[in-house]
């Protein structure tokens, strides 16, 4: 089929799963096309750069009027029921001029696309459901974490107005069967790359700590400082970027913990933090706003690694964090953390090599891109164009 991604950035480099999952439609035959509400604050380096991609807003003023005419034209019965609907709409959130819009239809039709697809439930998933409408067109959309519980705009309509909904763990799929019994809602797990994903070097053996994420509340990893201050020798790594840098230092000066921030960092030097950690720390938590993760896909990178894991008991985690490769501990808990820390890192070389080796075999089993993508697919091709 020939799908249309609707995203409000791309490429963006933390969002690394939506350039797996693009990709690995292309291999199973669709032809994928994007349109963007705006370019990638931090690009990820490396994003496909032969897809074709359409910026929304760029078209001068007189092609928007002319689209719209065309538009009105051609499908006015679904344009005067956008234009009743925007008045709801705009109780929660901006909401596009119609003939911005237009321009996007008029291309649509010109690019014989069958299928609108957005990620995340915000702002460029308005976009998307209201050009499936106005094209005639089935739409769906995979919903996150923040677009589900820090900013929920239009949730519910969003969810029930979609053929069909994809999630990445059976949290979210509760969460989104509560909040809209009426929509069609999928787990589809965010899988990663195993081959990609793949230990080159034996594991170190040593007491590295590595996180990775942005430096907000919901990561817990002040919590993580705060741990490892408790443990032995540990020293903890964290890649990412946000405004809790200036805590985070703070935090491991007074506790004593031997902390690197690396900063942002491009997939292949996340590969390479990978392969030289010990244990992938992942202490999320329910932030003050509600804000919160779901099933990160670093996690996944790290299992497929052969990474022990160690995490809060939070959110999606427990659902692939499992023993013998995943230690748990109650969110916010820095003594439960410790002691989840200290047992995964005392455990014997023979018996974490075991256990990652476990954690790899989960990966390819239950979160492999291709296999998790073909599932999606197989839901969007029964809807039809």
């Amino acid at each position: 089929m020939r799908l249309l991604f609707v995203l409000d950035q791309w490429p963006e480099l933390s969002e690394t799963f939506i350039v797996n999952e693009l990709q690995a439609l292309r291999r199973l035959g669709h032809g994928v096309r994007i349109q963007v509400r705006q370019a990638a604050v931090n690009p990820n380096p490396e994003a496909p750069s032969d897809v074709d991609v359409d910026a929304m807003g760029d078209e001068a003023s007189l092609r928007r009027w002319r689209d719209l005419a065309w538009l009105i034209a051609r499908r006015p019965r679904a344009c005067a029921l956008d234009l009743l609907r925007r008045r709801r709409w705009r109780r929660e959130e901006w909401v596009r001029p119609l003939r911005s819009l237009a321009v996007e239809a008029r291309r649509i039709a010109a690019r014989g696309d069958e299928h609108v697809h957005a990620h995340f439930a915000a702002g460029a998933a308005l976009d998307g459901l209201r050009l499936a409408a106005l094209c005639g067109l089935p739409f769906t959309l995979t919903a996150h974490a923040f677009d589900i519980y820090l900013d929920p705009r239009n949730l519910r309509e969003k969810l029930e107005s979609a053929a069909a909904v994809f999630t990445g763990c059976d949290y979210n799929v509760e969460r989104l069967r509560r909040l809209a019994p009426a929509a069609r809602v999928h787990k589809v797990i965010m899988g990663v790359d195993a081959e990609a994903f793949r230990r080159l070097e034996p594991q170190p053996g040593g007491r590295t700590v590595l996180a990775i994420g942005r430096l907000v509340e919901k990561k817990g990893f002040h919590v993580l400082i705060d741990a490892a201050a408790q443990v032995p020798d540990v020293r903890v790594r964290i890649i990412g970027a946000g405004p809790m840098r200036r805590e985070l230092l703070r935090r491991a000066a007074c506790s004593g913990t031997a902390l690197e921030l690396l900063g942002m960092c491009a997939p292949a030097q996340v590969r390479a933090a990978l392969e030289q950690a010990d244990v992938l720390a992942m202490p999320c938590v329910v932030a003050r706003d509600g804000d919160r993760d779901s099933m990160p896909v670093v996690v996944k990178e790290a299992m497929a690694m052969e990474l022990l894991v160690v995490a809060s008991d939070e959110v999606g985690l427990p659902e692939c964090a499992r023993p013998p490769w995943g230690f748990l501990a109650p969110p916010g808990d820095a003594a439960a953390l410790a002691q989840a820390l200290d047992a995964a890192l005392e455990l014997e070389p023979g018996t974490r090599r075991r256990a990652g080796a476990q954690a790899r075999e989960w990966v390819t089993l239950h979160a492999d891109v291709d296999a998790e993508t073909a599932r999606m697919s197989a839901v969007i091709a029964q809807l039809g164009g």
